[in-house]
């Protein structure tokens, strides 16, 4: 419904804003990180949102970024996850950290969120696997998410899961290692995937 507001920031709590916008202060709730890397009061911020609607309120939240408003909708889709629940997890972890928790079945990273106790952590891990954007978790300025994309389908057509393949292609990305040609990196990954079974 409001999809982002710009305007001046006109006061910062812990976890909210007030965002003046053509003379109307908008209160909105931010993951604690957003808040600790907001431009001084006074100062015009664009923030992406999302209005939930309850039966007695209405509560606006507020994003730097279009991938945190994503997430959190995405989010609010896991059973047991309500906004702030959702808000916790972005205000620990950046999306991509998150993404990269999620398509390596990294249970200890999400652990270390305030309030994901094991079960909240197994239920992220299993209802998230197959919605997030595991190819841009893995790219980098220097990678392409679409050739990333293809390697990942071609070696799940192999027989391979996701996340057996996954810290293979994050070691090989990081490192610099991964080619121009599909074909030549799917071998790349299979040698490594060997070496590491071994």
């Amino acid at each position: 419904m409001i999809d982002y507001l710009r305007g001046i920031l006109a006061d910062v709590d812990m976890d909210s804003v007030i965002l003046e916008v053509n003379g109307i202060g908008f209160e909105l709730a931010l993951p604690g990180r957003s808040v600790a890397t907001l431009p001084a009061v006074g100062k015009e911020v664009r923030l992406f949102t999302y209005l939930q609607v309850l039966d007695n309120e209405f509560k606006l939240y507020g994003f730097l970024s279009r991938e945190e408003q994503r997430l959190f909708k995405t989010l609010l889709g896991v059973s047991g996850i309500g906004a702030r629940g959702a808000l916790n997890i972005l205000g620990t972890m950046e999306p991509q950290q998150f993404y990269t928790a999620v398509a390596s079945q990294d249970e200890k990273v999400l652990l270390k969120i305030p309030g994901v106790g094991k079960k909240m952590a197994q239920r992220l891990l299993f209802e998230l696997r197959d919605k997030l954007p595991t190819a841009a978790a893995i790219a980098d300025d220097t990678s392409k998410p679409g050739m990333i994309e293809q390697i990942l389908e071609a070696l799940e057509v192999l027989g391979f899961s996701r996340n057996e393949i996954y810290p293979v292609l994050r070691e090989l990305t990081e490192s610099g290692q991964l080619g121009e040609r599909v074909e030549e990196n799917i071998k790349l990954v299979l040698r490594r995937n060997a070496e590491r079974s071994r």
